[in-house]
């Protein structure tokens, strides 16, 4: 890549910033409201729905790269995760207005979304484990991918409980993942991770440290569905594959935190779909971290999975199983100190 070349990205991420920062700005003047309840961790009626500006911004970044940039990629799977993202986004916006409070609606929304993404193609049709290489998964493909976009979606939409959190996250995957699309040669998924993180980050400004507005379903349910999405697409598109656990890679905390939190309430027979505080991350902030800390926290836990996903993708299978083997082990040592610690304040 030319200084040129890379001057004009930066520029394009500049504008998607500053476009970002000003819809968002217009969004919390429209003030629609989050009032605080039972499961949330603001006390005070807080603007939502600032995800819109994400929305819209991505959608008009890739725009703008496919008829000005000159992308000559596939149209057809990249019409499926634009139309897939578009229905989990609209679905999550009429929640943000209470008009569809159903957790039901919300899935079926999403595999309505899932099943656009069939249409287009997008199945993850292999992958490769390590001792056995590259396995065909024919039609249990379908069912991997549902159960991937699916349980993405959501593990994004309930780690979006703090200010800054699922912000921070998601710039510091997208710049990864930015970083390893470009190191492998696929321009299109390098610039369409970068366009995310941009637009994010233009949300993140009223965000974090303080959040003056939430980015709400509209924005939770639309970037996990996308990152999801994003993964396969990777796979999928140009001669140089990416692989598609470095996507789960760079999510591993959100996906650890949720795995965990969905198995002790249906062990401990608790309604699963119901609102609650006793995420890994809502139990740090009960025990005393602020907010800033909890999501600057997770955010370093994110930087040290992009270091890993970058090792990852020079490794061979071995070392990718060791390194999501080091993960987890760290991930349950954590885990042990903060449940012995809620407990020992009898927060569970």
């Amino acid at each position: 890549m030319t200084l040129d070349s890379i001057f004009h990205h930066l520029v394009f991420a500049g504008i998607l910033f500053v476009a970002a920062v000003l819809v968002t700005r217009c969004m919390l003047k429209r003030q629609i409201l989050a009032l605080p309840n039972h499961r949330s961790s603001h006390e005070t009626p807080t603007p939502t729905s600032g995800g819109v500006s994400i929305v819209l911004i991505t959608f008009l970044g890739y725009l703008a790269y496919y008829f000005i940039g000159g992308s000559t990629t596939n149209w057809l799977p990249i019409l499926g995760v634009v139309i897939g993202s578009l229905v989990v986004a609209i679905v999550g916006f009429l929640d943000d207005l209470d008009r569809w409070p159903s957790f039901k609606t919300k899935l079926f929304s999403q595999i309505v979304a899932v099943a656009i993404l069939f249409a287009c193609g997008l199945v993850v049709d292999r992958v490769s484990l390590p001792w056995i290489g590259s396995v065909e998964l024919g039609s249990w493909g379908y069912l991997v991918t549902l159960v991937w976009v699916v349980g993405l979606t959501n593990a994004f939409n309930f780690m979006d409980g703090l200010d800054g959190m699922a912000g921070t996250t998601a710039i510091v995957a997208a710049a990864f993942f930015a970083f390893i699309a470009y190191s492998l040669g696929s321009i299109f998924i390098f610039v369409v991770s970068y366009i995310v993180a941009a637009s994010v980050f233009g949300f993140l400004f009223y965000n974090f440290p303080k959040a003056r507005i939430f980015m709400g379903d509209v924005g939770s349910q639309f970037l996990g569905f996308l990152f999801a999405a994003l993964a396969v697409l990777a796979l999928k598109s140009d001669e140089f594959l990416i692989s598609f656990w470095v996507m789960p890679l760079l999510f591993f905390h959100f996906i650890f935190d949720t795995a965990y939190t969905f198995v002790r309430r249906l062990s401990a027979g608790e309604v699963v779909t119901d609102a609650h505080r006793s995420h890994l991350y809502q139990l740090v902030n009960r025990l005393g971290w602020s907010h800033p800390k909890v999501s600057l926290l997770y955010a370093g836990m994110c930087t040290s999975q992009g270091i890993a996903a970058i090792w990852f993708v020079s490794m061979s299978g071995i070392g990718q199983c060791l390194i999501f083997l080091a993960l987890f082990l760290l991930h349950t040592v954590y885990l042990l100190i903060i449940i012995s610690a809620a407990r020992a304040k009898d927060l569970l």
